[in-house]
């Protein structure tokens, strides 16, 4: 029985330490006690959602979806295309319109513009993929093709003004 009680107890400790850890968003800034990091402004039509695993996603009905996530444990020091790829599974019917390394906050990022099916619908995706301070960042918008040309002038601005404020990784 008391070992019963030393396993609640340290479940509690690990439930209590993890609620320390909740993640902040205020005056586009996002921090969830290993990243900091500074997103753009989004068109009034965008509506903060809660996706998966992401850090921050935003939807609008007819611009589709812009996501932003970062990882700074468990991943390998791949090649960016590898992580691309990695965010590319599930697609199908691939055709690239841009793919580039261009500079996103001071330091050169994947980007990749493609027209893909998702389960079977055609939608396309604007893509960037970064390194930095031992972390990956990708930030990412879906849409329905007939949009992009109408949401991409958003998206690109939007990641225009992101930038790693700080990295606390545990040493």
């Amino acid at each position: 029985m008391a070992q019963g009680i030393a396993k609640l107890l340290r479940l509690a400790l690990i439930a209590a330490s993890a609620g320390c850890a909740t993640a902040q968003f205020r005056a586009g800034i996002y921090d969830d006690g290993v990243v900091r990091y500074q997103v753009g402004e989004l068109d009034r039509r965008f509506e903060r959602v809660e996706i998966g695993d992401n850090d921050l996603a935003w939807h609008s009905r007819g611009l589709g979806t812009i996501s932003v996530n970062s990882t700074c444990t468990n991943y390998e020091d791949v090649p960016s295309i590898a992580l691309l790829n990695h965010l590319l599974f599930g697609t199908g019917e691939r055709k690239y319109r841009v793919e580039e390394t261009t500079t996103l906050d001071g330091r050169g990022a994947l980007h990749v513009i493609a027209d893909v099916e998702l389960d079977g619908v055609p939608v396309s995706l604007d893509l960037y993929v970064l390194k930095k301070d031992g972390c990956v960042y990708d930030l990412s918008h879906i849409c329905k093709r007939e949009t992009f040309a109408q949401a991409q002038p958003l998206f690109a601005g939007f990641v225009s003004q992101f930038k790693v404020l700080q990295t606390r990784l545990p040493q």
